[in-house]
């Protein structure tokens, strides 16, 4: 009772997940398949699938000659196999992408295949519907949070304007405390949001031909002019004056804000914070430095997952979700790039970025050399808004 139970409910479960899936014993002989198998890729119930084969299959029938070779594959090396295949219903071609997996007896032989066809466009439609979540969660926070920063700008006039007497400089202080926590709350719902499209490959890639020598000399110039945080000036140095490659500027300033932002936050008062550009055969490496208080090395490892922080000297030092770090390896990641990390407990940090040395033909030069301080101030508050000073 309890395993036909089991059975059903196991079935169920199959029959409402979207993929095709499948289960063929070493004749090619079709033992089970889920609902979206049986009506939407073979178009037949399944009581006339089950015992079928390749040959008896009509839809099957055309690709009866890759199927047993790649079949044959799985058998013999007893290891999964993904491949596309392209098909047709007469009409319209598609292109499909399959995994097969071989299923083992108690002995250790290779008893069948299971078989997971995913078909394109539905990956496509599932890829629209995901973007289209997440524009309007984004949308969803950022309006209050909008409404919010409008009204801060507004008490903060009436703060320069208004008699408030010796209520003023409490006044500025609550204002200023306001501002601050509303841009950490922009920043986790940012990087929260982002590090989710990435992951369900829902974020574009934008690269352009530009020199990534001044992009990234002009981001450290703008976090000078901004502010300086515990009395700590961020140094440049470059190997080289001008290098072309291929890049997303947007991305880069992203990587570049948080990986600096973490050099100050865990920086000691008038410690110091090097970023260097250096020049390899095959990448551009950029490497941020500080002297902060570091990382044991069985940590390292961990600090590129989403929600976590470094031990509890972290958390008592700053607060943060821990989402950026793992939001800027992913960043580096659609580059084609690297990203590692040397540190020393007491002695501070060096996050090394690697950047492919290429110039794609298919990407425009961009030639506007105008800095672009005013939207960048923006982006620069709200990446450096949870360092405690």
């Amino acid at each position: 009772m309890d395993e036909e139970y089991s059975k059903k409910t196991l079935e169920s479960i199959l029959d409402t997940i979207p993929e095709y899936i499948f289960y063929r014993d070493l004749k090619g002989r079709n033992i089970y398949c889920n609902e979206s198998y049986a009506s939407d890729f073979i178009g037949k119930p399944k009581d006339k699938i089950y015992g079928k084969t390749y040959e008896e299959l009509e839809v099957l029938r055309p690709y009866f000659n890759i199927g047993k070779v790649r079949d044959k594959e799985v058998i013999e090396n007893k290891k999964h196999l993904k491949y596309e295949q392209t098909i047709s219903n007469g009409k319209e071609k598609r292109k499909i992408e399959i995994d097969k997996y071989p299923i083992f007896d108690d002995d250790g032989n290779v008893d069948g295949i299971l078989g997971i066809i995913k078909d394109e466009p539905y990956k496509e439609e599932l890829s629209k519907l995901r973007e289209g979540f997440f524009s309007n969660i984004r949308h969803e926070f950022r309006t209050p949070i909008n409404m919010i920063m409008t009204s801060i700008q507004l008490l903060e006039q009436r703060c320069k304007f208004c008699d408030l007497g010796n209520c003023k400089e409490c006044f500025v202080k609550d204002i200023h405390r306001i501002n601050i926590n509303t841009l950490r709350m922009l920043k986790i719902s940012d990087n929260f949001i982002d590090l989710t499209n990435i992951q369900s490959k829902s974020m574009e890639y934008k690269p352009i031909n530009y020199d990534i020598v001044s992009t990234v000399e002009s981001i450290c110039d703008d976090i000078n002019r901004y502010k300086k945080f515990k009395n700590i000036s961020i140094i440049f140095d470059t190997q080289t004056e001008e290098k072309i490659v291929s890049f997303d500027k947007a991305k880069l300033e992203r990587i570049i804000l948080n990986l600096i932002s973490n050099a100050i936050k865990f920086n000691n008062y008038d410690g110091s914070v090097i970023v260097s550009i250096l020049l390899e055969s095959d990448f551009v490496v950029i490497s941020v430095k500080d002297t902060g208080i570091g990382i044991a090395e069985d940590d390292i490892d961990s600090i590129f997952n989403g929600f976590s922080n470094v031990e509890d000297r972290f958390t008592k030092i700053c607060e943060g979700c821990g989402v950026g770090l793992a939001l800027t390896k992913h960043l580096v990641e659609m580059h084609q790039g690297t990203i590692t990390v040397k540190s020393e407990l007491e002695k501070g940090s060096e996050f090394i970025v690697r950047i492919p040395n290429i110039v794609n033909v298919n990407n425009y030069v961009d030639d506007i050399s105008s800095r672009v301080y005013d939207s960048r101030l923006e982006r620069i508050k709200m990446e450096f808004s949870d360092i405690y000073e």
